[in-house]
């Protein structure tokens, strides 16, 4: 984990999408999602709920933000 995967969780957490977060912080869509996904594995749980196009925080992902917040910003 590093400082560029918890800015692109928090931009993903706030805008509820890949294409908003990643023109956010300027990366293409797919380095997000591959970024989202190692963090997932690497943190042993699914941070976002997926619904069609859109992401929500799970359980897990809402404790996560209050901390990666912390530190990204």
């Amino acid at each position: 984990m590093d400082l560029t995967q918890l800015e692109m969780f928090n931009a993903v957490a706030e805008a509820g999408s890949i294409t908003q977060a990643a023109a956010i912080v300027h990366r293409v869509p797919s380095n997000l999602t591959t970024r989202l996904r190692q963090l997932e594995t690497e943190l042993g749980v699914d941070l976002f709920i997926r619904e069609n196009q859109r992401l929500r925080l799970s359980p897990a992902g809402i404790t996560f933000y209050a901390i990666a917040n912390k530190f990204s910003r």
